[in-house]
């Protein structure tokens, strides 16, 4: 299962398959972002390899790359890219969601991120009127470019971390107790 299809339910359990099958992927050899790179000339290909490991802060890189990969064929095509750039954003919105380093936690702010259950991810506000793009790191002026001929100067800029900092607060407080009880099991697992 993907972040994105988690839910409150299943997301500790999701979150432990995904480490488990990064670890498998080293073990074997074949690391996604290695994958990735043999996709360079699929962008469809190589947009379904980093969907599927958000919400590492590669994969949300990885994306973008290939979502401007489709919107740049369609241009040249001059066909209709909106679905395309929506994704685009969507992904940078959601990247600004997260923050580099916990200062409450004293870890990467990969594992709150992590944390966070993809049906509370889906349920976020992103519309570009609020959030912008002057904020969004994961944009380049190109994307900005795009953005505005397509949906014009927004209203304001902000992050999704700004906007929606008190669910980021709720996931950050209570990491740590998840992950007492994962090394408790990780340890029980190992009989000690």
């Amino acid at each position: 299962m993907r972040w994105l299809e988690t839910t409150e339910d299943n997301n500790r359990l999701t979150s432990v398959s995904f480490w488990e099958r990064l670890k498998l992927d080293v073990e074997s050899g074949e690391f996604w972002a290695e994958k990735i790179k043999d996709l360079y000339s699929e962008p469809v290909e190589r947009l379904a390899l980093a969907m599927e490991n958000l919400p590492l802060p590669g994969a949300f890189k990885e994306a973008a790359i290939a979502t401007r990969t489709l919107i740049r064929q369609k241009r040249k095509a001059r066909d209709k890219y909106l679905e395309e750039l929506e994704l685009l954003y969507w992904l940078a919105a959601i990247d600004s969601f997260s923050i580099p380093y916990s200062k409450y936690l004293k870890q990467p702010g990969f594992n709150v991120m992590q944390s966070v259950p993809g049906e509370v991810i889906q349920g976020m506000d992103v519309r570009y009127s609020k959030l912008g793009y002057e904020k969004l790191n994961l944009l380049n002026k190109t994307d900005i470019k795009w953005l505005v001929e397509s949906w014009g100067e927004p209203k304001s800029h902000a992050t999704m971390h700004k906007l929606y900092k008190s669910v980021w607060q709720k996931y950050e407080k209570e990491l740590p107790a998840k992950q007492e009880i994962s090394l408790n099991e990780k340890l029980s697992n190992l009989g000690l």
